[in-house]
């Protein structure tokens, strides 16, 4: 038998593919679905497999019969981090775009080859303020000056406080943003920044008599209740206003390292048949800031309607706090991946320490034109006096916990809608309601005499409490 030999033409050998593609490979008819077999080229970028591994941008019907999960960065050498395994082949980006060249400094301006940019409209509610009665009223006739406004009378009413403020939603807005460190996106780096609008509730009355304007507060000396008076007929006429604010901002950096991946084949919540998906999970570890900045105010513009004693009185009572956090912060990521869909989970921790400050302030300004001289100012209002005016300062460790779940969906290769859940917890901190003091030695009130009798009050001393922030947001992400 005679052996023949085979003699092939190097027509039909394709050479190997460097540089750009040309019209010897054909494209996927759709941008960013990959053609079985053949690489991807989008924008001077190979992806093998497609950019989105396992399917996540996935076209036709569902079924895992339809292809393998055999893609995504298997050429980039990414299989080793798995683990879990789809043909024998891990995955590591799920869904990720993945550039095949790992992230490098530069010496003149350049964006890192990946990373990821994402903002959010937060829509949050906070835990309410609570407040002592400030403002009061008494509904009736005949009522003598002396119980006018007068807790645990009858006909009293409060106008302001009592309860719980600041429990309306705060707009706001978050920012994410952070780049990936090596090809098979197992190490990245993050930033964040948000901030909640200020919140601001009050109330504010002017009256010549009618309504019956009051202060409460307790006499330290008699022992009862007693109230300073607003507006009572032929004694005063005037305003006040009282109003509490709230601002609530937030930052940090972390380091993310990816700790497991997995693909896999499973019949979701809302198909009828099977689906591949792929997951990741992820630890970060880094720095967490926190600032809480809330103050309560009332002032009160009197003028007196006693033509025998004529005069007017401006007086202001101010209590202002501010948290201020600073921690290391650890948490838990897991991402899952289904066709267009995607779905992350995070769980984290900030452990650290809080620097609490409390700020009290206030001062009388007495017009008068049967003094010398006709304007005094004095300092402390109602609330406020020499006995509690100050800045108090302590530090408090404290935990952050916080816990969030956000739902996507891919709109192009690009740019994911999303829509989330996010609960923060803060311990130990103060709040300028649990500040305020209602005992009052009507001695220490302006004009007062040179030697003071009676307890020093309104005294200060830290009363700390919880706070929690929670609410839902909605934006988009952008990765490249």
């Amino acid at each position: 038998m005679k052996l023949v030999d085979h003699v092939i033409s190097e027509s039909v050998i394709e050479k190997p593919i460097r540089g750009q593609l040309d019209d010897r490979i054909a494209l996927s008819p759709v941008p960013g679905s990959p053609i079985d077999g053949l690489p991807v080229y989008d924008g001077g970028e190979f992806y093998e497999g497609g950019p989105s591994s396992c399917d996540a941008m996935p076209g036709g019907d569902c079924g895992c019969g339809l292809g393998g999960c055999d893609g995504g960065c298997d050429s980039l050498g990414c299989d080793s981090l798995g683990c879990g395994s789809c043909g024998g082949a891990g995955c590591s980006t799920c869904g990720e775009l993945v550039s095949p060249n790992a992230w490098r400094p530069c010496l003149t301006l350049c964006v890192p080859q990946d990373g990821w940019v994402s903002f959010e409209y937060l829509m949050w509610w906070q835990d309410g303020m609570s407040l002592p009665p400030l403002v009061t009223t008494s509904v009736g006739t005949a009522i003598p000056a002396t119980e006018s406004g007068v807790l645990g009378q009858g006909h009293t009413r409060t106008l302001f406080g009592g309860n719980d403020v600041l429990t309306d939603s705060i707009d706001g807005g978050r920012l994410r943003f952070g780049v990936w460190l090596d090809k098979c996106h197992t190490w990245g780096l993050g930033a964040e920044y948000f901030e909640l609008g200020e919140e601001s509730e009050g109330y504010s009355r002017t009256s010549n008599g009618s309504p019956l304007l009051s202060r409460p507060f307790f006499n330290t000396e008699t022992g009862v209740e007693d109230a300073e008076l607003v507006a009572f007929p032929g004694i005063l006429s005037g305003n006040v206003t009282a109003r509490a604010t709230s601002k609530l901002t937030g930052a940090g950096v972390h380091l993310r390292h990816l700790q497991c991946c997995y693909e896999g084949c499973g019949r979701g919540l809302f198909c009828g048949c099977d689906e591949k998906y792929c997951s990741r999970t992820e630890t970060m570890y880094g720095y967490r800031f926190l600032e809480l900045e809330e103050s309560v105010t009332v002032t009160e513009a009197l003028v007196s309607s006693d033509t025998s004693n004529p005069g007017s009185f401006d007086i202001l009572d101010r209590f202002e706090t501010r948290n201020q956090f600073n921690g290391f912060d650890i948490g838990w990521m897991y991402k899952r991946t289904r066709g267009f869909w995607t779905f992350d989970a995070l769980l984290r921790m900030g452990i650290g320490n809080t620097r609490q400050t409390v700020r009290i302030d206030g001062s009388t300004t007495i017009n008068t034109t049967t003094q010398t001289p006709q304007v005094q100012t004095f300092e402390g209002g109602l609330l406020t006096q020499p006995t509690n005016i100050a800045v108090y300062e302590q530090d408090q460790f404290t935990v952050v916990p916080e816990f969030g779940l956000t739902a996507g969906y891919q709109l192009t290769d690009h740019l994911r809608a999303t829509l989330g859940y996010t609960f923060i917890y803060w311990s130990n901190v103060v709040r300028p309601g649990d500040q305020i003091s209602r005992d009052v030695n009507p001695n220490w009130l302006p004009p007062r005499d040179a030697t003071v009798e009676g307890a020093r009050r309104p005294g200060f001393e830290f009363d700390t409490t919880d706070y929690w922030v929670q609410g839902i947001s909605f934006g988009g992400e952008y990765r490249w």
